[in-house]
């Protein structure tokens, strides 16, 4: 408990750190006001957007109303101090709240992160095992490098790359779309989840990290497998996947786990490119396109959003340290 502690104290100032980041960056843009009005629009009006978005203030007086916007504490609706929830401030066109944005879009890259990352770890560690039992082949040299391949491939290529070859070309023989939104609205059900067009894009997203668990997990468990115990299972009988189950696998996830709790935040912020491309209205698709219309309030949501996942998954990642490796929880 005092570990997670620690680390949950850690998180926070992390995330005070990066906020205050955030901040200063996004100050130093020049005035937004006259860009997203127009040069020829009445200098009332300028004045106007600018006091609304408290761009009027001194920059000390807007770090204090930002970081108040985003304190849990603070005058509710009531008048009174109390819980409220966290503010982001308000979008630029429009004057709709940043989190209402966020929290529309975030589902849809969350689904598409959670799909990708589950397909990396469920095939990336199956593989990863069986090359390490297998030893050094042709087999095994051909998915290395077909491995290395796929994590040198910049994200917006392979995206391309898959949307034209199998939303395309080949669509007549998979029938998977080059492009569509997570949601389709069916005239008898309303809303549903397009489940099929999630294929390609977590296809997408997911073949970095699929690379490097492959790698990590062979070389972990190849560690694993010339240590003394598990010669010593080996000599009473032990082998196949029992001994893979039961002294491997538990001893080889520590590296695989880290770099999983990496590539699964990065991929809210990583996802721009495959969103765009494949037409997914998630997070990613609305950072580009605040960042094309100047919106700095939502920009500055969406990055302190993958802010906080960082955090919550880098302490998730050390509580199941300690559930996967007992030394761990001695220390």
């Amino acid at each position: 408990m005092q570990r997670v502690l620690r680390q949950l104290a850690q998180g926070l100032g992390v995330l005070w750190g990066s906020v205050t980041l955030v901040f200063l960056i996004f100050s130093q843009v020049p005035d937004p006001a006259r860009a997203i009005a127009g040069q020829n629009e009445r200098a009332e009006a300028i004045e106007a957007f600018r006091a609304a978005h408290g761009l009027d203030l001194p920059l000390g007086a807007r770090y204090l109303r930002f970081l108040g916007e985003l304190s849990p504490l603070g005058p509710t609706d009531g008048g009174s101090w109390g819980l409220k929830w966290p503010g982001l401030g308000t979008s630029y066109f429009g004057g709709r709240p940043v989190v209402d944005a966020l929290v529309e879009a975030l589902p849809a890259t969350m689904l598409l992160a959670f799909a990708a990352m589950g397909l990396a770890l469920t095939l990336g560690i199956a593989l990863g095992l069986m090359l390490a039992w297998r030893g050094d082949g042709p087999l095994a040299r051909g998915i290395i490098g077909v491995a290395t391949l796929g994590m040198s491939a910049p994200s917006f290529f392979v995206a391309i790359l898959v949307a034209w070859g199998l939303g395309v070309v080949w669509h007549d023989y998979t029938g998977l779309p080059a492009t569509g939104g997570w949601r389709v609205l069916d005239p008898f059900e309303g809303p549903q989840v397009a489940w099929k067009h999630l294929i390609l894009p977590a296809l997408t997203l997911g073949i970095r990290p699929l690379s490097v668990v492959i790698q990590l997990t062979r070389n972990a468990a190849a560690d694993v497998l010339e240590e003394s115990y598990v010669r010593t299972a080996r000599a009473k009988g032990l082998g196949g996947w029992p001994l893979m189950r039961r002294h491997v696998f538990r001893n080889a996830m520590n590296p695989v786990l880290t770099a999983a709790s990496g590539w699964f935040a990065s991929m809210l912020a990583g996802a721009v490119f495959v969103e765009y491309v494949f037409g997914w209205n998630g997070m990613g698709l609305l950072m580009f396109r605040a960042l094309e219309q100047g919106d700095l309030p939502v920009v500055m949501g969406g990055v302190l959003v993958v802010a906080t996942t960082f955090v919550a998954v880098n302490i998730l990642v050390d509580v199941m340290y300690g559930w996967l490796d007992p030394r761990v929880r001695l220390d």
